[in-house]
């Protein structure tokens, strides 16, 4: 059967496997086409993380089926995905946008108007996020965070 890898906004990859096929050997397949190391494969489907001992049959992939390959931070080290990469918002990790935000409203809203304004955004973005699947996300990347 032939099954699809895709990391998010970047690179894909088909491969032929058969169904008993386990998800070890997959992610070794995938090292050699998309060069990411297996530690730094989390592969998902259909909202699931895979496990290294489970056969494609006992996860429930079929032909024709899309893997996302979610890569750990920082363990990125293929060229291609680095190009890819460099489209997507730059963000530092030591910089809170909720505070950023915070800082913004106090200039246009009370103090009490801001906490309210960030605690009910802040809330609104845990539930949107938490309703999302990859597919939602995927798309969500591909309109550069404007459509939803």
């Amino acid at each position: 059967m032939k099954v699809t890898v895709k990391i998010l906004q970047g690179s894909e990859c088909n491969l032929e496997v058969s169904g008993t096929t386990r998800i070890r050997d997959l992610k070794d397949k995938v090292e050699i086409i998309l060069n990411v190391s297996p530690s730094a494969q989390r592969l998902v489907f259909r909202g699931k993380t895979l496990t290294d001992e489970t056969s494609l049959e006992e996860a429930g992939i079929t032909d024709g089926a899309k893997i996302h390959l979610m890569v750990k931070k920082g363990e990125l080290s293929s060229p291609s995905l680095g190009a890819s990469s460099s489209n997507s918002v730059s963000s530092n990790p030591t910089v809170d946008f909720f505070a950023q935000l915070d800082t913004f409203l106090r200039k246009h809203l009370t103090q009490e108007q801001t906490t309210q304004v960030v605690n009910e955004f802040r809330k609104n973005c845990q539930l949107m996020m938490d309703s999302m699947n990859f597919d939602d996300i995927e798309r969500f990347a591909a309109s550069n965070f404007t459509e939803f």
